[in-house]
């Protein structure tokens, strides 16, 4: 056996012990794996990190959970991390992530680019039999992953054709055919019958990667990008089924005529390739990461969105019947129950507080639009509008509140918001935000995170109640 082999064979033994570990801690413990997932840019990396702070540092004299039952009632003895049984699923860098926030000159944490996890243990005070005082454990197994590994769930459903259609529609509308170096017509010009050439697959690879990469880039990020791992490729990197790109000029032709096409044809060379890709990374993906998930958050930068306009808007919507998809799945190699889906609108400091109620209902309506052709969905569904870390302060001038912050340029400065609507806006709504984005703001200079105190933060309170609230009873 070669070496690679041999590496191989040790890690699916591996896996399996691990596997057996996790479940028989299950099985002994109380315990809840949570995944946490985002749209692009919707601060994964800052909300994992307020989470497990607010935990942490439940005994902060600035400690303002008061949404969740057992530190209003100070049940909470002492919160500990754990080794994860997983040793393939890197550690989520707490420690690194809290720095960043907790300096002379505060920056986000880096957005992460692969899976981690971080395994924690919260103990609380509980009564016994006959009111005796006594204490119990919970375990939480937080797992954290791009969500753009997510919207390709829907691949697996698709044969190549189908997928090489689905982009050129995309490539061909607005707001992709607007956007500079469009690659609708170098991927065009490629035949799907003419004989397979590595090296000009290879460059147009790059320029299809590239403007996946630009898509996610811009402001408001395009949600849909396909395949995901092309810009979010994690330890896949250089893998030999991430070397295809779309045959957009499949559109023009049926099923029948190009599996008629000869084996070494442009068309079926990459139809292989996409099958691989299916089958060697999107599938293990969800059969080893994502099925042992009870509980679900996916985050949204639903603020952000409304300044793209209307085609955005549905771009999201679509991603997001997408991701809801994946947690209703059943399928040859994986089954997905997810059992609680927690979205949560991020960013809520950034628009006056009259306005929180209304980022929640508009998040609301977009998600109850976006799952409408979900046939079967069984989660409980709950809507919450967040800022993980609060950015700025509320002021008053004459009778309208501003916000105050630090922006990225490390200025003061003050700012207002168009009024939020509380439903998916009409075309002519989507005026008022032609002009308006969201103003880039640094972390607050005041956190001290990494020593005894709590981030200061906007309703992270109730996304452990709805989260954890009652496994903790």
């Amino acid at each position: 056996m070669s070496n690679s082999g041999q590496s191989d064979y040790l890690k699916k033994i591996h896996h399996v012990t691990d596997d057996a570990k996790t479940l028989i801690n299950r099985a002994i413990q109380k315990r809840l794996c949570i995944g946490i997932t985002g749209l692009s840019r919707s601060g994964k990396s800052t909300f994992i990190t307020s989470l497990i702070n607010q935990l942490k540092q439940h005994g902060a004299k600035n400690s303002r959970l008061g949404g969740f039952s057992p530190w209003l009632k100070k049940r909470i003895i002492h919160v500990q991390e754990h080794p994860l049984e997983n040793r393939y699923l890197p550690r989520f860098d707490y420690e690194q992530a809290v720095d960043s926030l907790s300096g002379s000159a505060p920056h986000w944490p880096a957005p992460t680019r692969d899976i981690s996890g971080v395994l924690l243990e919260i103990k609380l005070a509980d009564l016994g039999w006959f009111g005796r005082k006594t204490t119990k454990s919970v375990f939480i197994e937080l797992r954290d992953y791009p969500g753009e590994w997510l919207v390709d769930l829907p691949l697996l459903k698709m044969s190549f054709r189908d997928w090489c259609v689905q982009v050129e529609k995309q490539l061909s509308r607005a707001p992709r055919n607007q956007l500079p170096n469009n690659p609708l017509a170098a991927l065009n010009a490629l035949d799907p019958f003419s004989a397979y050439d590595a090296a000009a697959i290879e460059t147009l690879r790059d320029t299809y990667s590239d403007f996946l990469h630009a898509c996610k880039q811009q402001s408001p990020p395009l949600t849909i990008i396909q395949p995901g791992r092309f810009i979010e490729p994690g330890t896949q990197a250089g893998h030999p089924a991430l070397q295809f790109v779309p045959l957009v000029a499949c559109a023009g032709h049926s099923e029948a005529q190009l599996q008629a096409a000869s084996k070494n044809s442009n068309f079926k060379q990459l139809e292989a390739i996409f099958e691989r890709y299916k089958a060697d990374i999107v599938k293990p993906f969800f059969k080893e990461f994502i099925e042992p998930i009870d509980r679900q958050v996916v985050l949204v930068d639903v603020l952000n969105v409304l300044h793209g306009g209307e085609p955005y808007l549905h771009e999201m919507m679509h991603a997001l019947e997408a991701i809801g998809e994946s947690f209703e799945y059943s399928g040859g190699l994986f089954h997905s129950r997810v059992e609680k889906v927690l979205y949560a609108a991020t960013k809520v400091d950034q628009v006056v507080s009259q306005d929180h109620d209304n980022v929640r209902h508009l998040l609301s309506s977009i998600v109850r639009k976006s799952l409408e052709r979900i046939k079967g969905a069984q989660a409980d569904l709950r809507i919450e509008a967040v800022a993980a870390v609060r950015s700025s302060h509320a002021q008053t001038q004459g009778n309208e509140e501003i916000l105050k912050g630090i922006s990225t340029d490390g200025e003061a400065i003050g700012f207002v918001n168009p009024r939020i609507p509380d439903h998916i806006p009409s075309e002519s709504e989507f005026t008022a935000f032609i002009d308006w984005k969201l103003p880039q703001l640094n972390p607050p200079k005041s956190i001290r995170a990494n020593q005894d105190q709590a981030i200061p933060h906007i309703r992270m309170d109730e996304v452990l109640h709805n989260l954890m609230g009652d496994i903790c009873r």
